[in-house]
């Protein structure tokens, strides 16, 4: 079936009549369609004048882009893909996300009738006269950002391209995506008429162009409204980032202080610690000089007693000597003629 589709894209050129015949073709596509969204798309682009262009915000891997693009072969149809197409593939991290985009685009030979604007829609929007020459859009797949305000700004980008009566389609317009789905239900829905419904997939037609005007208006006074509120949000922003680094900065001041002080007290501690320390050495020192004046004085005494012990031993032992001298045969003598010398009258000598 995929070497029939592609022998029919590239040979006879023939348009496809039915998605039945490219389904297989383009479910060989990643991307993240609902089913039925994919033969919805084709079917919308059927519709369309033979030199219909279409415009379609966030292509991803290419498989609602394929979807669409079969719808066009065999006509002068046109489909201007717009994407940022940033950095690589996150299943496929050696090639980029342009280049699986691309790869799927050339496989089945559908470049001829695609152009691609890499960049961001805001960007290339606000250049589409310079890009285009002001052409008009038939029919525009919004599928890029899902945030509230970039889906109304691409809204409020594209409508004023639109041909009255052509479509506008958004993708995944449900309670788990509320950008798209405020957008729709709050701004789009009212300003659309004809809608038609593919399960997540919402789309509608662009009224009269009295009812454009109109709409236009209304949608500049809400878009400057939506300005205003961002310059608002942003203000606000910079006077909190202002209060935020003054808090910081107080916050760091509050810190140095607390280190400064910590500083102090460990400084405060440290001196006293070193004069106590100081007072604890003199101290030892004082100890140590008065314990060696106690050795001293001891040895002193110890010496004096030795001394004493000595003396009196040597008493003692003259006392003894006299003792044994006294009862000797001399020392009776010695008494007897000293009695002999007084009884004569002679001197008596007591040497």
């Amino acid at each position: 079936m995929v070497d029939t589709v592609l022998n029919q894209v590239v040979s006879t050129k023939e348009p496809f009549n039915s998605y039945e015949t490219v389904k297989e073709a383009v479910e060989t596509i990643d991307g993240f369609l609902v089913p039925g969204q994919e033969e919805f798309l084709f079917n919308k682009v059927k519709s369309l004048p033979e030199d219909a262009l279409i415009v379609e915000v966030g292509s991803y891997k290419g498989r609602s882009t394929a979807a669409m693009a079969f719808a066009c072969v065999g006509t002068n149809r046109k489909i201007y893909c717009i994407d940022p197409w940033i950095g690589q593939c996150h299943d496929i991290p050696e090639k980029t996300s342009f280049q699986v985009w691309k790869e799927n685009i050339d496989k089945y030979q559908l470049a001829p009738y695609i152009k691609s604007f890499q960049g961001y829609s805001l960007e290339i929007l606000k250049r589409w006269g310079e890009l285009t020459g002001d052409k008009t859009i038939d029919f525009v797949f919004i599928d890029g950002s899902h945030e509230y305000v970039d889906v109304l700004t691409d809204f409020g980008l594209l409508l004023p391209l639109m041909k009255v009566g052509g479509w506008m389609a958004f993708h995944d317009v449900v309670e788990t995506w509320p950008g798209s789905d405020y957008v729709w239900h709050d701004i789009v829905k009212f300003r659309l008429t004809d809608h038609e419904y593919s399960t997540t997939l919402a789309c509608g037609r662009v009224k009269t162009a009295q009812e454009l005007s109109e709409e236009l208006q209304e949608l500049h006074e809400l878009q400057t409204l939506l300005v205003q509120s961002q310059q608002l949000q942003e203000s606000g922003s910079q006077e909190l980032q202002e209060s935020q680094t003054k808090l910081k900065q107080t916050q760091e001041q509050l810190q140095q202080t607390q280190d400064q002080l910590e500083n102090a007290q460990v400084e405060l501690v440290q001196t006293k610690l070193k004069q106590t320390q100081e007072q604890l050495q003199q101290t030892q020192e004082q100890l140590q000089n008065t314990q060696v004046e106690l050795i001293q004085s001891q040895q002193l005494q110890q010496s004096k007693s030795k001394e004493l012990q000595q003396t009196q031993y040597e008493l003692h032992h003259t006392k003894l000597e006299v003792a044994a001298m006294k009862t000797s045969k001399f020392w009776k003598l010695r008494s007897l003629w000293f009695k002999f010398k007084g009884l004569v009258g002679l001197p008596i000598d007591n040497q």
